[in-house]
């Protein structure tokens, strides 16, 4: 017979392992969101178990890229907090270590974005909206230690430029159809590189001062 979690501790792991779970049931099969009975089996629970810490896969999806963007800070904040100088280049570097290591990122992140808008409550939402503005606010104030123009719009839009850009050059039968035909060039496929390029161009265009 399950054991119910009753302490904080207890309650806090079976819900890591019920999203550890859900990620790699995404990873195995990325093509399509997994249901929660098959998230409860793979996590070794009862599907009203996981009813208990989500009332939904959407909500439970979201909780995933919730953790995902509460790491990508994390990482972001203690480096920022160490007395060694940061550079640009330090912050697309963790930038790109954290996408490379988290496979699931962008495209949960993707769905996410959708599920918001249409199957996710809306004070779900909010409250979820509230906690990410406020990890982001302080990954601002921790990056203004080494860039004192960094601010909440400028994170925002490297945001959408990680996200965008991966929308446009993801691998999908049509971009390999295009490629074929030549409609776009093979050199469009170093997502990495791409990002790493554009994301220069905007922090440089934000943190160079104005000359007169």
């Amino acid at each position: 017979m399950q054991i119910r979690a009753t302490n904080p501790e207890d309650k806090e792991q079976r819900r890591e392992a019920i999203l550890d779970a859900a990620e790699q049931q995404w990873l195995a099969q990325p093509e399509r969101m997994a249901n929660v009975a098959e998230i409860a089996a793979a996590a070794g629970l009862a599907k009203g178990t996981v009813y208990l810490y989500f009332r939904s896969k959407e909500e439970l999806f979201l909780a995933i890229h919730e953790r995902h963007v509460e790491n990508f800070f994390k990482s972001m904040i203690t480096r920022a907090e160490q007395d060694t100088p940061m550079q640009m280049k330090d912050v697309f570097a963790l930038t790109r270590q954290f996408l490379a290591a988290t496979n699931a990122f962008l495209p949960i992140a993707t769905q996410c974005h959708g599920m918001m808008e249409r199957h996710i409550p809306l004070e779900v939402g909010y409250a979820f909206e509230e906690r990410t503005y406020v990890r982001l606010n302080t990954a601002v104030t921790a990056l203004q230690r080494h860039f004192p123009l960094v601010n909440q719009a400028l994170m925002l839009q490297s945001y959408a430029l990680i996200l965008g850009l991966w929308q446009l050059m993801r691998p999908t039968p049509l971009k390999e159809l295009m490629q074929e035909r030549s409609l776009i060039c093979a050199c469009n496929n170093d997502y990495l590189f791409m990002l790493d390029t554009a994301l220069n161009a905007l922090w440089r265009g934000a943190l160079t001062p104005e000359t007169s």
